[in-house]
C-alpha cells in the first residue's frame, strides 16, 4: 500500500505491506548440566510487517495477526480516501499550471528568436533567450511530474477501493483457467502467478486482498472481474475441465475393473 498523505511518509504506524518469512536459523542456549552453550537450528515462520518509516517488526505467523493487519490496512485506505477530492483538485491545478508554462515557453522562444538586438545588447538578449524559456520549461516539467505523482496516488486509492468493493467476486476466480487471465499483460500474469504460489504455500485461498494486490494495477483488477463475469455468463466447460473429467472417469473405470 503506497503512502498517500504527507503525515504518513515517515510514520511507524503506517503499514505498506506484510510478508510471511520462513526459514531456518541458529539458536543458542545455555546448558547448566555441562556448563556450556549449545547451538542448534530451528525452523521459523514469521509475519514481517513493513512500515512507512522503514522499520520491519516481526510477529507470529497466525491467522489472527493477518486478519488484524489487513483490517489496519483497510482503515488506512478509509483515511486515504477522504483526501481523494483534494488530490484531484491539486492534480488539475498542477496540470493547468504546467500547460500554461509550456505554452508560455513556446511563445517566449518564438518571440526571443524573432528579436534582432543591436550589437550593444547582443549578449544581454542572448542571455534572456536562454534564461526565460529554460525557466518556463523547468516549471512545465516540475508541475507535470507533480501532477503525475498525484495521479498515481489517486489510482492507488481507486484500486484499493475497487478491490474492497469486488473482493468476493475476484476471489471466485479459477486462476488455473487461462480464460480468466485473457487480455492481461504478461508482467501482471507473472505477478498473479506469484500471488497464487505464495498464498497456496500458506493454504490461503483469499488470493486478492489489500496487501497482495500491491503489484497489480486497477486496470488488471477490472479485467479480471470482467473475465470472471464472462465465464460465469457463458458457463462452458473448458478444455482443462474436460481433461480433468476424462481423467477422473478413467481412474474410476480402472478402480472398478480391479475390483
Amino acid at each position: 500500500m503506497k503512502v498517500i498523505r504527507k503525515d504518513d511518509r515517515k510514520s511507524n504506524k503506517y503499514i505498506t505491506k506484510f510478508d510471511v518469512e520462513k526459514g531456518t536459523r541458529n539458536k543458542a542456549y545455555l546448558e547448566k548440566d555441562i556448563g556450556g552453550i549449545t547451538v542448534t537450528t530451528e525452523d521459523y515462520s514469521e509475519l514481517v510487517v513493513y512500515m512507512a518509516d522503514g522499520s520491519k517488526p516481526r510477529y507470529a505467523n497466525i491467522p489472527e495477526n493477518k486478519v488484524r493487519v489487513l483490517k489496519l490496512m483497510k482503515d488506512q485506505h478509509s483515511i486515504n480516501k477522504t483526501y481523494e477530492k483534494a488530490l484531484s483538485y491539486k492534480m488539475r491545478s498542477n496540470i493547468v499550471i504546467s500547460v500554461f508554462l509550456g505554452v508560455g515557453c513556446l511563445i517566449l522562444t518564438f518571440v526571443m528568436a524573432s528579436i534582432v538586438p543591436s550589437q550593444d545588447y547582443l549578449n544581454f538578449v542572448n542571455t534572456l533567450r536562454i534564461v526565460f524559456p529554460t525557466t518556463f520549461l523547468t516549471g512545465t516539467v516540475f508541475y507535470g511530474v507533480a501532477a503525475k505523482h498525484i495521479y498515481n496516488k489517486l489510482k492507488e486509492i481507486q484500486k484499493n477501493d475497487y478491490l474492497l468493493e469486488n473482493e468476493e467476486i475476484l476471489n471466485e476466480a479459477d486462476l488455473e483457467n487461462a480464460n480468466i487471465l485473457e487480455n492481461i499483460k504478461s508482467k501482471d500474469k507473472i505477478e498473479i502467478s506469484r500471488i497464487k504460489e505464495t498464498k497456496d504455500k500458506e493454504d490461503d485461498k483469499q488470493y486478492f486482498d489489500i496487501n497482495s494486490i500491491d503489484g497489480l494495477s486497477l486496470k488488471t483488477l477490472k479485467t479480471l472481474k470482467e473475465n470472471i463475469e464472462k465465464e460465469n455468463f457463458l458457463g462452458l466447460i473448458t478444455t482443462q475441465q474436460k481433461k480433468e473429467n476424462a481423467d477422473a472417469r478413467g481412474n474410476q473405470f480402472t478402480k472398478n475393473k480391479k475390483v
